[in-house]
């Protein structure tokens, strides 16, 4: 049987490598079930789109999202720091406005800039509507904060702005976005494992002996590239942990004094991570 290929591990590079490396495999072997050949023309095609979503990263305007979303998570940083910091003011009024402020950026969420582009805008559009409140401008300015909250502002005009045109660039070329190859590809990388599988079930005779070797050599291939992103996501889990424990022993700290201001493709081709 063909062995586990979990496709919500892989990076795009990755999953494009591992479909063509899977197509070859199949094409070397020559006669095939014509049924698999079908999905091979498919894949070939995802394939191509993922490389072209992918070179389409290394244009500039990917760049100049990527530049305008660095500023926007800075300015965030530091308008939420300076806004948390305001709470150990000697003035009752700043103090004041900081308890009123600061539970909307906890309901926002003070991480904001962990989350993907697209939710992210929808974290700071969020807070962008709330700070905007008469009240709430009120009480940034007795915070002092008015010039940073203006520069977050702009900044995601920036981001949104340059987001739109890369948009309309994508439009105009002929490959789809990367989320929409990769979501097309998956299905199609299930039904071909899945395929295969029920072959390995049914063959007779010498085909028997062709889709066990076929099976062994996509093994070969699954195991490689999941070597490599299993210790990519065991890296990355583990620095989510140690951040999260250092964000906790912040929190710990800052209320510990009581003086202070209080996708898994299985064997029948289904893929429970995607």
């Amino acid at each position: 049987m063909l062995k586990k290929l979990r496709t919500s591990f892989l990076l795009p590079a990755e999953l494009a490598e591992i479909i063509g490396k899977y197509i070859i495999a199949i094409l070397t072997l020559g006669t095939i079930d014509p049924f698999i050949m079908r999905i091979i023309g498919l894949l070939q095609t995802d394939e191509k789109n993922i490389k072209g979503a992918l070179s389409m990263v290394k244009n500039a305007k990917i760049r100049a999202v990527a530049e305008a979303d660095s500023i926007r998570e800075d300015l965030f940083v530091g308008l939420r720091d300076n806004i948390e910091s305001s709470r150990r003011r000697k003035d009752p009024a700043v103090r004041e406005a900081q308890a009123l402020i600061w539970p909307i950026f906890e309901s926002i969420g003070l991480q904001i800039y962990r989350l993907g582009y697209v939710e992210q805008s929808g974290k700071l559009d969020a807070l962008i509507d709330e700070l905007d409140k008469p009240e709430n401008q009120a009480h940034l300015t007795t915070l002092n904060v008015m010039d940073a909250y203006n520069e977050l502002k702009e900044a995601q005009k920036d981001f949104d702005a340059l987001t739109n045109e890369k948009q309309s660039a994508d439009i105009e070329n002929q490959y789809p976005s990367m989320d929409k190859a990769r979501s097309t590809a998956v299905p199609h990388v299930n039904s071909l494992l899945s395929a295969i599988n029920i072959l390995a079930e049914t063959a007779e005779g010498a085909e028997t002996e062709t889709i066990a070797n076929l099976i062994e050599r996509l093994n070969v291939i699954t195991t490689d590239i999941m070597v490599v992103a299993r210790a990519r996501k065991t890296r990355r889990d583990n620095d989510k942990s140690e951040d999260e424990n250092k964000d906790s022993d912040t929190n710990d700290d800052d209320f510990s004094d009581d003086n202070q201001d209080q996708n898994d493709v299985t064997t029948d081709g289904s893929d429970s991570d995607e």
